[in-house]
């Protein structure tokens, strides 16, 4: 018997031999691997990206995805957060905190013996928990078997390993970033947000430990408001046993009519809680968008980050700054400035203001005010220009060496075309039959003379020019109508974009949304170019802005106002150009001013024609008020003034209805060499009568004027030395040169030898 007794023994002791040899060898397997704390170092946590207006001011959060999922997160600071919600957690979570080493064994065996009576109390420190929520955070989604062995043995050691390598305030700033709160909050700041719609460092103590008790079990904690509530007693009391807090400072807390989102909750004076309803369960969801101002400006600048930056930086990484160019005020002023207008029925709205010289967007409205949806009319509905494209027509008639003074003919005019005849009017139906000044047709937005402008400098380099605008023409090829909106679009934005290349200097500019880009550490990671191309001379940008202010404030002979008085701002000097596209499908005002060019459009979004009152509305009756008052308030206080006259440019005084010198006419700019002095010259062109032709009687410098609406025939732009019709030379005076339109095929006629 003794002799199996002692093989017995044998037996017990090379079984405990065994198994513990086998333990320590599934150990070193599952221990072998341990990730390096380096990583930590290099660690990006995903987080909640914050769009800001260029003065700092917060207008939205996006949120960043985890996991296929969004979350909100935000990564703060410890002196970011508010003591008393800092002590909540750490008496909560892991009061022996600041005395142990990573690993607490009575946390340990206590967790055990409360999870064992019902009541779920983590075993796990605040140092294990930012061990489990960062380097270990795969092996954390498996909670059952080997893998979750592996993770609790892989805590304990890597949680020493950081106890030393960092300090108890900078474990205990991972631990409030990382640690998740129930729903989709992950860390304090998104917390603090969705529990309570504050910022961390305004949570009181009633607040943290409200937080702090929804750890380790958030989500059913959430949902059983009563029990939550005698936790948080239990809670206070520790502390104050602990010596966290003072009594007094915990029955004040007690007292606190604590309201989490989503509850409707009473208490007795006592504090003890009466009644307590669950409203709303969803409340405390972070929205994957939260946009606070300027919505329509915060979605484009959410389109053009992920077409810039990658859809990685914006949502999956996440945790940027991105300061972008809206100014507050000016955005202010442009939703008041739209909203409770009287407008056509069943209209829509777009409202958009650009600094001229850098193209920086400072105010859009991309919808009338409680419309739905992310449609931005600002910046996606290409729309027909109307009369808001003849500064372009009458531009570049200056470019080719005309004045204001020059004289084109108002007279009927029809073409025949593959479609039928095309008998262009005048937006009133009448006519004068004369010529008339290019800056009084302009001023009365006549549609013949800019057509007979057209025809006359060559259609396909007012093509060329509208393209380099920003326009689209129709098959991209282009036509007369062109020159008076016809078979053209553009949207709000674009059309701001091109106006100020009259007032910068001669540059398109290309819209910019964002000053800069910045990760969570202020590290700069994107900065997007001043994109800017040169459309006209300084000179040539000049006269058209003097012929834009001429459409606000001159007065032509017979009439008792101008088209835009309505933009007439008192103290400053403005100017712009309305544009009504056919049957008032399209209403525009685009003008500017010292510091700010901005463009309004009205229409519907069915392109249906308008209707006000039963009868068609006109633009210079609905655009230019609301311009006029978002422009005065955005820029109330702020510098006035006219942009400077460049160079080469004089003032002279001229009849506005025939061109000819007069010293009692409107003051306007020309170039120097060519001030009135005398009548001015009409070309013969402009002169021809109105019939029906197919192949009209050409003048003397046009060798076809092109198509009037689309067709494929090719023409070619040529600019000819007027004393010898052939083509210029680089040495040929610019008082001498004209430009022809031509087919291609005979551009060789005008090379002489």
């Amino acid at each position: 018997m003794r002799g199996f007794f002692r093989i017995f023994k044998v037996f017990l002791a090379a079984a405990f031999l065994g198994a513990a040899g086998a333990a320590g060898y599934i150990a070193w397997l599952l221990l072998r691997d341990l990730p390096s704390l380096e990583a930590l170092d290099e660690l990006r946590f995903t987080a909640t990206s914050t769009f800001y207006t260029r003065d700092g001011i917060p207008i939205a959060d996006l949120a960043s995805v985890e996991d296929g999922r969004a979350i909100a997160r935000q990564l703060v600071r410890l002196e970011e957060v508010s003591p008393a919600a800092v002590v909540a957690v750490v008496a909560s979570e892991d009061q022996r905190f600041f005395r142990h080493y990573g690993v607490d064994p009575i946390r340990l065996l206590g967790g055990l013996y409360y999870s064992l009576r019902g009541d779920l109390q983590g075993g796990s420190t605040i140092t294990t928990q930012v061990v489990k929520n960062t380097l270990l955070r795969e092996l954390a989604f498996e909670r059952r078997g080997i893998s979750g062995l592996e993770r609790k043995l892989k805590e304990f050691p890597l949680a020493i390993q950081l106890e030393r390598r960092y300090s108890k305030e900078e474990i205990l700033e991972m631990y409030l970033n990382v640690v998740p709160w129930g729903g989709n909050a992950q860390g304090i700041w998104a917390a603090a947000q969705a529990y309570f719609g504050k910022e961390p460092a305004e949570l009181n103590l009633a607040e943290g430990a409200y937080l702090a008790v929804l750890l380790p079990a958030p989500n059913p904690r959430y949902l059983d408001y009563p029990a939550t509530r005698r936790r948080i007693r239990v809670l206070l009391n520790n502390m104050v046993e602990d010596g966290w807090v003072s009594p007094a400072e915990a029955e004040a807390a007690w007292r606190y009519k604590l309201a989490p989102k989503g509850w409707e909750v009473s208490y007795d004076d006592e504090g003890n809680l009466k009644s307590a309803k669950l409203l709303d369960p969803s409340a405390r969801i972070m929205p994957e968008r939260n946009v606070r101002l300027a919505p329509y400006f915060v979605y484009e600048v959410q389109r053009y980050l992920r077409d810039k930056i990658g859809s990685d930086k914006l949502r999956n990484q996440g945790g940027l700054r991105v300061i972008t160019t809206l100014d507050l005020r000016m955005q202010n002023a442009a939703e008041k400035a739209v909203s409770n207008r009287r407008l056509p029925d069943q209209a829509q709205l777009a409202l958009v203001a650009l600094e001229p010289n850098s193209g920086e967007v400072l105010a859009m409205v991309g919808a009338r005010p409680g419309t739905e949806g992310e449609f931005n009319r600002a910046t996606q509905a290409w729309r027909s220009p109307g009369s808001a494209i003849k500064p372009f027509t009458y531009g570049v008639a200056l470019e080719a060496g005309w004045t204001q003074a020059t004289t084109v003919l108002d007279a009927p005019i029809e073409y025949r075309t593959p479609q039928g005849v095309w008998r262009p009017k005048n937006f009133d139906g009448t006519f004068l039959n004369r010529p008339v000044s290019i800056r009084y047709a302009f001023d009365r937005s006549l549609n013949l003379p800019a057509i007979r402008t057209a025809e006359a400098i060559g259609v396909e380099r007012l093509g060329d020019k509208l393209r380099a605008a920003g326009f689209r023409l129709a098959g991209n090829i282009a036509v007369l109508a062109n020159s008076i909106g016809g078979g053209a679009e553009i949207t709000p934005v674009g059309l701001a974009a091109a106006y100020a290349s009259f007032v910068n200097g001669g540059y398109w500019v290309e819209p910019r949304l964002v000053l800069r880009v910045e990760d969570s550490k202020g590290r700069l990671i994107y900065e997007p170019e001043n994109k800017k191309i040169l459309l006209w001379s300084p000179q040539v940008a000049y006269q058209i802005w003097d012929m834009l202010k001429g459409y606000v404030y001159d007065v032509p002979p017979g009439f008792r106002s101008s088209l835009a008085a309505g933009a007439r701002i008192p103290g400053r000097i403005v100017g712009g150009k309305t544009g009504t596209s056919d049957n008032a499908i399209d209403l525009w005002f685009a003008g500017a001013t010292r510091g700010l060019v901005a463009a309004l459009w009205v229409g519907r979004d069915d392109h249906k024609p308008q209707r006000m009152g039963g009868v068609e509305p006109s633009s210079s009756l609905v655009n230019p008020p609301i311009w006029r008052d978002f422009v005065e308030e955005a820029l109330r206080g702020r510098p006035a003034g006219d942009f400077p006259m460049p160079p080469g440019l004089v003032q002279a005084s001229f009849d506005l209805l025939s061109g000819n010198e007069s010293s009692s006419g409107v003051s306007a700019v020309f170039p120097s060499r060519q001030a009135p002095r005398a009548p001015a010259p009409t070309p013969t062109a402009l002169l021809s009568g109105s019939s029906v032709r197919e192949s009209p009687p050409l003048p003397s410098y046009i060798a076809r004027p092109g198509p009037a609406l689309t067709n494929a025939r090719p023409y070619q732009t040529l600019a000819l030395d007027r004393s010898t019709s052939c083509v210029a030379s680089p040495q040929t005076p610019p008082d001498r040169l004209i430009w022809i339109q031509v087919p291609s095929q005979r551009v060789g006629e005008y090379r002489c030898n």
